[in-house]
C-alpha cells in the first residue's frame, strides 16, 4: 500500500455534503432518506448543530431488534452521541486511526468548525485500491 495514499487528506474521499434529520424526525422518515440517498448513515442535528449519527446498525439494534415502532421511534432515541469528527485537512491514515480506536466506520469532516461531509471506512478503503 502507498504511504502516499494514506496521507491523502481526509477532504480527498469524504461524501459532501452529508445526509441530515432534525434530532426530532421519526426513524420511518430517516430510513425513508437514507434509502433514498443510498447511504448508510445519517447526521443527526439539533439547532442546526450536528449531535449525532444514525447508522444501519442502529437502526436495526435499536428499532427492529429492540421491536419499536419506526414512525413513532424518534432520531434522539435510536442516535449514536457524541458525534466523532475529524479536520478535513488531516490524513486518511488519522481518520482510520480514530475509526479502529473509536471502534467505528464513519466520522463527520468539520472545517473551520463547520460539518462539511462524511468520511467513511468504505470511502477510505475505495481510494486506497483505486
Amino acid at each position: 500500500m502507498s504511504e502516499s495514499k494514506l496521507s491523502a487528506t481526509v477532504e480527498s474521499v469524504m461524501r459532501a455534503p452529508p445526509l441530515t434529520a432534525q434530532f426530532s424526525d421519526s426513524i420511518s422518515t430517516i430510513v425513508d432518506r437514507m434509502v433514498t440517498y443510498d447511504v448508510g448513515c445519517c447526521i443527526i442535528v439539533s439547532g442546526g448543530e450536528p449531535i449525532g449519527i444514525i447508522t444501519e446498525r442502529d437502526v436495526l439494534a435499536k428499532v427492529v431488534r429492540a421491536g419499536k415502532e419506526p414512525g413513532r421511534t424518534l432520531a434522539r432515541d435510536v442516535m449514536s452521541s457524541p458525534l466523532i469528527s475529524i479536520e478535513s485537512g488531516k490524513p486518511l491514515s488519522q481518520a482510520l486511526r480514530i475509526m479502529h480506536d473509536k471502534h467505528i466506520r464513519r466520522l463527520a469532516v468539520v472545517k473551520g468548525g463547520r460539518m462539511v461531509g462524511i468520511v467513511t471506512a468504505r470511502r477510505i478503503l475505495d481510494s486506497l485500491v483505486t
